[in-house]
């Protein structure tokens, strides 16, 4: 039987052996790990550990890292962001981008004196200069810039509160 006791003093014995396979692989160490434990609770399970359990848990975490390379091969992440089949983003990604838009507008709303009005016209027109902006919105060019970093810092923070 694997006791929680019994698998702390064993974890010593492949605990390294799994960081430097997977790093070398580069896997995930802790799922790695993760993945000798199971299949060692399986085995526990099932009957008795090896009287030996250091050399098999090397072995067992050898296999389980050659298994995990092969499988890691054949799967293909699509960043987070990208379009799914034929360009078309999926229905998650648009539910959690308006949900992002849903958020900044709120935020954007609630901001204080000018930033509102300072940052939807520096995303309305970012090609334009501080000049340009400075006379759209009849404020002085060298307070853009200041005013733009606190709008921003202030933006951050409510976004944060909102998901908290």
């Amino acid at each position: 039987m694997l006791t929680e006791r019994r698998a702390t003093e064993l974890r010593p014995a492949f605990a390294p052996l799994a960081a430097v396979l997977a790093r070398r692989h580069r896997l995930d160490a802790e799922d790695l790990e993760q993945a000798v434990w199971l299949l060692a609770c399986e085995h526990a399970a099932g009957g008795a550990l090896p009287r030996d359990p250091v050399p098999w848990l090397r072995s067992l975490t050898l296999r389980e890292c050659r298994r995990l390379t092969r499988t890691a091969h054949d799967e293909r992440l699509v960043p987070v962001g990208d379009a799914g089949a034929g360009g078309v983003p999926s229905a998650e990604e648009q539910v959690l981008a308006a949900g992002r838009r849903r958020a900044v507008r709120t935020a954007l709303a609630a901001l204080p004196g000018r930033c509102p009005q300072l940052l939807a016209a520096l995303a309305d027109a970012p090609g334009l200069t501080y000049r340009e902006q400075a006379e759209r919105l009849g404020i002085p060019r060298g307070s853009i810039g200041p005013t733009r970093s606190r709008c921003l810092a202030c933006l951050r923070t409510l976004l944060h509160g909102l998901r908290a």
